[in-house]
Parts: C-alpha cells; sequence; structure tokens
C-alpha cells in the first residue's frame, strides 16, 4: 500500500490518525449520500454516460447483464441502460478513454449465483480500450469486497452496493415491484431472479476525496495485474465535476472525511487493520446516539466497545439495524449465531434499555416482508457519518478488502447536515417525522421509541429476536470458513500472476488438482450428484446384480468411486454389508481400499513433493520425514486413526513418495479390524432389524463394544509408540 507522502494534508482533527484508523485523511469539495440502488444505478449511468477520461469499477461482483435504468425511465434514455451495452458504446464513442474493472475472483461455492464466461464476455467482446481482471490477490479464505467506481479522478463512489443480481430497490420498498428482478445465476440460464425490498447506500466524492480513491483503484489494478493503469489527472479545481450526476443533489461542500482499509496480508502487502481501529475509536467518542445499519453484527471487539461507551455514558443510546432472515445455512450458523452472542456483550452489565437491535419491515395491502439490510453506515451524534463496505464481522476486520469513507461535521451547519442526513434515514424505516426522529435522539427518552409502529405509515422497525438461532450447530465449523480473521491455509496461494513467477515452488500440476477437486464440490452443490451419492441411491442398483457375475466387480467398483469422492469410507462399508453376505461384504470393502488407495497414491505421486511444499511449507519435510520413519507400524496407526479424508490422506502419502508396498501392508492392517468391526456390526444391525430378540440385541451391543475397544486400543497403541519415538 501507498504510504503517506510529505505533500498530504496536514491533520487536524480529534478522530482520525493517518497510518492507525485511516489511510488517507482528504477533503471533498462536494459530497451526498446516494440511498438505496435505484438512486445509486441512475447516478452511475449518468455519470458514466458523461465520462470522458478515465472508469475506474471495483467490486465484489460486476455482472454485465444488469439494467442500470428501469421500467418506463429507460425508454426515454439516450446511452444504453444495460452495464455491459453501455461500458462498449462508451469505448466506442470515446476512443482515448480507459475503462478499468476489477471483480474479485470469487469462491467457487457462489459460482451457482454469478455470470459465467464473464471474463471472455468482456475481453472478447470488449474494445481495445476496455480492460477486465479477475482480482485474485488475496489469500485463501479472502474476498475482494471493496466497491469503488471512479470517474475521471474527479468524482468518486464508495459504499456497499455492487452492480450485481438482487440489488436494486428504490426508497418506498414496496413487498412487491415488477422492476426488482434480475437475471438470475449462470447456472438458470434465460430465469428471471426476483426478490424482496432491499436497502443499501453509497457515498459520492468530488475534489481531493475522489483524487483519494482514484489512487486506490490504480493501487488495487498494479497489484493484481502488476500493468499500471492511465496516469491520474491533475485536480480540476474546487467546481462542481462535469461528470457529476445530475440526479444526485450535492448535500455538503468542502467536508473533511478520512478513508479506511482493511487489507489482508498477502505476498509484500502487510496487513492493515484501519477499519476495526476507526470504529472503535468512534464508538469511545460517542456522547448521545450511535445509529448504524449492517448486514452482520458479529464482531466481539466492537460489542464489548459498545458495551463499554453505554456504562461509560449513561445518556447514550443505540440503534443497530440489520436483516431478519439468514439468506443460506453457513449464514445462519456462522452470522445469525454470532449476532446472539453480540447482542448478549452489547446489552450485558444492565445497560439492555439503552439498546435496540432492529429489522425493518415493508407494510402494503396487508402483507409483511423483511427489508433486505445490505448497507454499512454508522452515525454517532452529529458529528461522524461513516459509509463503506464493511460489515460489523471478523473478516470485514482482518481478512477481506475493505474501504470506508468517514464524513467528519466541523462546523454547526455541518453538524445539521449529519444530522438531516441520518433523520432521513431512519424515517426511511420508521415513517416517523424528522422532527419527532430529532426529539428521540436528542432528548432523554428510550431508544425504543423508534420501535413504536405508526398506523398511517408502510414502514416499521420490529426489535429482533435470534433466539432461534442460539442452538445451531458446528457454529464453530462455520464461522472458520464464512467469518474468518484469518486465511484458512496461509501457504496455499492462488493468484495466477504469482503463478507465473513461482513455477519452481508451485507446480502447474497442482494448480488442475486444484481445480479438479473444486469442481467435484462444486458438482455436489449445484448437481443431483449428492441426492443419488447415498446408500439409499446405491444399494437398488447393486441390489439388481447381486446374483450375477457382474455383482462382486459391481461392488467394488461403487466402494472405489464412493471414497475416491470423499464418502466417509464407514458409509461405504455400510453400504456394501446390506448387499452381501458378511464374507463378501469383508472382501469387497478391503479390496476396494486398496485400489482407492493405489489411485490416491498415484496421483499424489504424481504431484510430487513440491506440491506437499507448496501447501504444508516449511511442515512439509517434517511430516515427510515422519511418514517415511514411521514404517508400516506408523502408517498403520496413521489408518486406525482417521485424521483426514481417505481419499486426502493417500494423495499426501503419494506425495511424501512413501513406498507403496509399505502403504499397501499398512492399509491391510489398519483398515482390518475397522472393517471387521463395520461388518459384524452390519450384520448384527440387519438382523437385529429383521429379528428383534434378545441374541440380535447382544450381537449389536458386542459389536458396538469391539468398536470401542478398537479405539481405546488404536490411541493406547498410538501414544506408546510415539512416545518410543526419537525426540529432535
Amino acid at each position: 500500500m501507498q504510504r503517506t507522502s510529505a505533500s498530504d494534508p496536514p491533520l487536524a482533527t480529534a478522530l482520525f490518525r493517518v497510518g492507525h484508523n485511516c489511510w488517507k485523511h482528504a477533503r471533498a469539495s462536494h459530497m451526498a449520500p446516494v440511498i438505496d440502488c435505484a438512486n445509486y444505478y441512475r447516478a452511475l449511468h449518468e455519470a458514466i454516460c458523461c465520462a470522458r477520461h478515465s472508469i475506474f469499477i471495483l467490486g465484489w461482483d460486476i455482472d454485465s447483464r444488469i439494467d442500470l435504468i428501469r421500467g418506463t425511465e429507460a425508454e426515454v434514455q439516450s446511452c444504453p441502460t444495460t452495464l455491459f451495452e453501455l461500458l462498449q458504446w462508451k469505448a466506442k464513442q470515446t476512443p482515448d478513454i480507459r475503462i478499468y474493472l476489477n471483480r474479485w475472483n470469487y469462491s467457487v461455492f457462489l459460482a451457482a449465483e454469478r455470470e459465467s464466461f464473464s471474463e471472455a464476455k468482456w475481453k472478447l467482446s470488449g474494445p481495445d480500450n476496455l480492460h477486465f481482471l479477475f482480482d485474485d490477490q488475496l489469500p485463501l479464505g479472502a474476498s475482494h469486497h471493496q466497491k469503488v467506481v471512479v470517474i475521471d479522478d474527479e468524482l468518486a463512489f464508495c459504499g456497499g452496493m455492487d452492480v450485481a443480481i438482487a440489488r436494486w430497490d428504490n426508497r418506498h420498498h414496496h413487498p412487491h415491484n415488477p422492476d426488482r428482478a434480475d437475471p438470475d445465476g449462470s447456472l438458470k440460464m434465460g430465469m428471471e431472479k426476483r426478490f424482496n425490498p432491499y436497502h443499501d447506500v453509497q457515498v459520492l466524492v468530488a475534489g481531493p476525496a475522489a483524487a483519494v480513491l482514484a489512487r486506490l483503484v490504480r493501487y488495487r489494478w498494479h497489484f493484481s495485474r502488476g500493468k499500471r493503469a492511465v496516469a491520474m489527472r491533475p485536480l480540476q479545481g474546487d467546481e462542481l465535476p462535469a461528470s457529476w450526476p445530475a440526479s444526485v443533489k450535492p448535500v455538503m461542500q468542502q467536508v473533511g472525511l478520512g478513508v479506511a482499509l482493511t487489507m489482508p496480508h498477502f505476498h509484500r502487502q502487510p496487513q492493515i487493520r484501519q477499519i476495526e481501529r476507526l470504529y472503535l475509536d468512534m464508538i469511545a467518542q460517542a456522547e448521545f446516539f450511535i445509529y448504524m445499519e449492517n448486514q452482520f453484527f458479529t464482531q466481539r471487539r466492537i460489542a464489548q466497545a459498545l458495551n463499554q461507551r453505554l456504562r461509560e455514558n449513561p445518556r447514550l443510546k443505540v440503534l443497530l439495524v440489520s436483516c431478519y432472515n439468514a439468506q443460506g445455512i453457513m449464514e445462519r450458523k456462522a452470522m445469525f449465531h454470532a449476532r446472539v452472542i453480540f447482542r448478549q456483550l452489547v446489552e450485558a452489565h444492565g445497560v439492555a434499555d439503552q439498546v435496540a437491535l432492529a429489522y425493518p419491515v415493508s407494510c402494503e395491502n396487508g402483507e409483511e416482508i423483511p427489508v433486505r439490510i445490505h448497507s454499512k453506515l454508522m452515525v454517532v451524534d452529529d458529528r461522524y457519518m461513516r459509509i463503506g463496505s464493511s460489515n460489523i464481522n471478523n473478516r470485514s476486520m482482518s481478512l477481506d478488502s475493505e474501504c470506508d469513507i468517514v464524513i467528519e461535521a466541523e462546523s454547526d451547519v455541518q453538524r445539521q447536515q449529519v444530522a438531516a442526513m441520518r433523520n432521513d434515514l431512519i424515517r426511511e424505516h420508521t415513517g416517523l417525522e424528522l422532527a419527532e426522529i430529532e426529539r428521540i435522539v436528542s432528548l432523554d427518552v428510550r431508544v425504543a421509541e423508534f420501535l413504536v409502529q405508526l398506523p398511517h405509515s408502510r414502514q416499521h422497525l420490529r426489535r429482533i429476536n435470534d433466539e432461534r438461532y442460539r442452538r445451531e450447530r458446528f457454529t464453530r465449523l462455520a464461522r472458520r470458513f464464512a467469518d474468518p480473521s484469518r486465511p484458512i491455509l496461509p501457504g496455499l496461494l492462488t493468484s495466477r500472476r504469482v503463478f507465473s513467477g513461482m513455477k519452481r515452488q508451485i507446480p502447474f500440476r497442482l494448480i488442475i488438482a486444484i481445480t479438479l477437486v473444486a469442481a467435484i464440490a462444486l458438482s455436489w452443490k449445484v448437481t443431483p450428484l449428492s441426492e443419488f451419492a447415498t446408500p439409499e441411491k446405491i444399494v437398488p442398483l447393486l441390489e439388481q446384480l447381486q446374483n450375477t457375475a457382474w455383482a462382486f466387480p459391481a461392488g467394488i467398483a461403487a466402494y472405489v468411486v464412493g471414497t475416491l469422492i470423499f464418502l466417509p469410507h464407514v458409509v461405504m462399508t455400510g453400504t456394501v454389508v446390506i448387499v452381501f453376505a458378511p464374507v463378501e461384504a469383508f472382501l469387497v470393502a478391503m479390496l476396494g481400499s486398496l485400489i482407492s488407495v493405489s489411485i490416491g497414491w498415484a496421483a499424489g505421486l504424481g504431484l510430487g513433493q513440491k506440491s506437499l511444499r507448496a501447501m504444508l511449507g516449511k511442515y512439509a519435510g517434517k511430516i515427510s520425514q515422519y511418514a517415511r520413519d514411521g514404517g508400516v507400524m506408523g502408517l498403520t496407526l496413521l489408518r486406525l486413526l482417521p485424521v483426514a479424508p481417505f481419499t486426502a490422506v493417500n494423495l499426501a502419502l503419494g506425495m511424501m513418495k512413501v513406498p507403496y508396498i509399505t502403504l499397501l501392508i499398512a492399509t491391510l492392517l489398519g483398515l482390518l479390524p475397522g472393517t471387521l468391526v463395520s461388518v459384524f456390526i452390519g450384520q448384527s444391525a440387519l438382523a437385529l432389524f429383521k429379528n428383534p430378540d434378545v441374541g440380535n440385541f447382544a450381537l449389536v451391543g458386542a459389536g458396538l463394544l469391539l468398536w470401542g475397544l478398537v479405539i481405546a486400543g488404536t490411541h493406547f497403541i498410538a501414544r506408546r509408540w510415539q512416545k518410543n519415538l526419537p525426540q529432535d
């Protein structure tokens, strides 16, 4: 990241400390909030139509199919209204302009919701002055979450909005709106996605503040692609820029602001955690009212800071507005369960009456629908207004790339302007009159008065009750992947540019292997494969061949395929037990396991030790030595202990170049007791199901006891054997 230079403006502020809680401190000649996506898309469309020099779009997503202007308004436009057609038109109409699209190279698990082949679409169909980039310069598990647009280096948008599906809505948030529809994900070609009311906020700035964001988007382009974008234009003065959208009226002029970042440590880029520090510093300065809109509230340090400030200042009131429903199982387990803890921390020590956590609803014709909150906004008293991309969660504080802008009111007039913007946002969710909102904010009244339902209003705030998420299971595992504070695998790089310069460290064959595994994972998510890869589906197929010459080889083939695609070893053994007699089931399980081991080992051997070093770094040598020096005994214990998926272990042992014969003997010895017990328990369970008498109950009980003894004996032998190993 570029450091502050001597030419940067001096700091004269009680909040901003460059290098600590912000990246740059600058002044905006003009500033305005842009509320909800219909207004943002209209303003973006107008600015692009007027652009002359350069356009930078930096986003979590950039979907070429999105209509920026909708309904009857689109019929009178002189410029194209779909993003792809608009940028194509602009690039051809203005040959000297340079257009840069920087889109996150998203997780494979989001593929079903994204536009496919977008890179090819932009590069093959676009003019030479339109450039597209998939940004993958992030550690594994991080996302490129900054949402910044810069036009002609004279104005810039920043906030929570992407040009993506399921974002568009106007400030009315009607329960039903025919224009609230987009092309669906690429795997649902030709289908339309309709969605519920949606709320978001962007900020539009001009002048030196826009120049700061112009430097940021160029830094990200250069860091991600290794090439520099077009040079910046000099500042044009304090007049309203020519590309300023006509639909947006400036609200503040000559206002000071700070630009804060989160950036993960990656290559030469140090970790930057200014976003988190700025949240904590803003909370510490709050005197009478904090208003926050955010998609997620999970970050515990911020919860503890809110609680501390509430206890220090009994006058302080806090209104938090967020989402009602979780979208998907990971969001439910990782984010909404964590919000239960967040709320407990904020309300601890007797300050619950000073806090309201609520969600907005839209009511019409007897129907009530929650409004989805995607904004990332914070207003402290009437002094600071913060609009950006950061969620109140772990990943936004330390792992994802984020960008927030904080406006600082420096005069009574500017404080009135900040208060007016805040009150206008609250009115959108409550229907309260502006004077009533100001009364609740300023006087010694309960914050719960914001939740009073007005009979004449369509919009209301409802108190959030997250108790239904309290008993979610596997929440720690879900948070590790959905809301991590550090990379999932620090040693595993995903950068195409890095690969080209580090071929000796990261073999191309490893990239192919990772792609194949990702494709298998994606196929389980977006195809019916997971529905068919179950004992209920496999057993009938094998039973059809039960009395034929193909029964035995078909059972082995099913066992091999099942274990290779990461079905648990125990599940496959249980499947063949249902179909085959005990001896046949045992032979199918053992032979299938040995064949699967051989295939996995051979694949790992092909990947080689360089791939192992690329994944495990400095630990690769120690693990390889452990596997080789352990011999048959060490590998046998590895088989007895389920340390990782069966196929993953086989791949790793191949990359370590463990001798093949040693591996086969160890696999045979290691799987022998578990397979025997599994077959015994399975057959006893079938007999119990068919004839539930005392004898069969005793057999199942004996089998379970034997299984427990095998596990206990394995751990005992492993500990004894490890004690006898030579220590470093």
